[in-house]
């Protein structure tokens, strides 16, 4: 592979930073993958797999697919990285990594006694540290999801979950270790888009600390904040929250924005999928008007709240109080 590693090019790119120890370690909003020049379109990072999982039905594996699935890992089992590397590349954008995980792992447990799992290890290794190709990359991150992880393996994980177009891998394989959630939270505080979205898809809220931090920091993306405002209504317990007799700045702005973000209902379902919502919107506001004066982003979810409920016929609350 003549061009630059990927897994360098991040590497790089956090030690330009500096980041001081006990700072949260980010690769920052502007950071992104190298783009294949092209006259088609050009995805930011995360985004066509994002897009795939939230917007597109599933893809259809044939036969065919799962043969060339099965001869990339052989090659790979078998140390012939040359062959295997154009392999993996060529299915792995063909179809698209996300599309044959299941198949991917399912071919190599069927297989295992005929494969060589220390080579096919080594592989992974290989793709993640050295390939060019994110496709690739992210064949190595299933493959090794398969194998115990020691404490090198998950720095390596951590530092390439930083990059969007690989956190939701990541968090694949962080799901299986030890304070897994910890570590998917302190991976989605690292990532500004479609990382976070998947990070906090896949939170469960086990601990105070993890349900106060999608309460008040996770819904924030610069994709859309919709992508995950259900998940945080739910995990964060914004109802039980709603029926206590005082909340504090820091509470009522989180559901503000939380509240904000799934009435928006344009990219996935929100507000729709709440049990008599207008009853909730109004527990937002009556809540909302004990901490006036609301800074403006606060006032805009306000706004669009009130809105909400004109629109649907349940104006009863007075707007003149904000």
């Amino acid at each position: 592979m003549n061009k630059k590693a990927i897994y360098k090019i991040i590497t790089d790119h956090l030690d330009s930073l500096n980041i001081p120890n006990g700072e949260t370690i980010s690769l920052g909003k502007d950071f992104s993958l190298p783009k294949e020049a092209s006259d088609g379109m050009k995805f930011v990072d995360g985004a066509w797999d994002g897009i795939s999982i939230y917007h597109m039905g599933p893809h259809e594996i044939t036969d065919e697919d799962i043969e060339e699935i099965g001869n990339a890992v052989t090659l790979a089992a078998s140390g012939d990285y040359g062959k295997a590397d154009k392999a993996f590349e060529e299915v792995c954008n063909r179809i698209k990594t996300v599309n044959f995980i299941d198949e991917l792992q399912g071919y190599i447990l069927e297989h295992s006694k005929e494969l060589d799992a220390s080579t096919l290890f080594r592989y992974a290794l290989h793709l993640i540290l050295e390939s060019s190709d994110p496709e690739s990359i992210k064949a190595g991150l299933m493959i090794l999801e398969l194998f115990d992880h020691e404490e090198d393996i998950k720095k390596l994980v951590r530092t390439i979950g930083l990059s969007d177009e690989f956190t939701l891998y990541a968090v694949f394989l962080m799901r299986a270790w030890e304070n897994g959630n910890t570590e998917i939270m302190n991976l989605a505080k690292g990532v500004n888009g479609w990382g976070k979205i998947h990070a906090v898809h896949y939170i469960e809220p086990e601990t105070e600390d993890i349900k106060h931090w999608l309460l008040t920091e996770a819904v924030s993306n610069y994709v859309m904040p919709s992508y995950s405002g259900l998940d945080c209504y739910t995990k964060a317990g914004v109802e039980a929250l709603l029926d206590r007799q005082e909340l504090s700045d820091e509470e009522i702005k989180g559901i503000l924005a939380i509240v904000n973000a799934i009435i928006d209902e344009g990219p996935v379902p929100g507000i729709s999928t709440i049990d008599n919502p207008a009853a909730m919107l109004d527990k937002v506001l009556a809540h909302a008007s004990k901490h006036l004066p609301l800074e403006p982003g606060d006032s805009e979810a306000v706004n669009n709240i009130s809105n909400w409920l004109e629109e649907n016929g349940n104006a009863s609350f007075r707007k003149d109080i904000f």
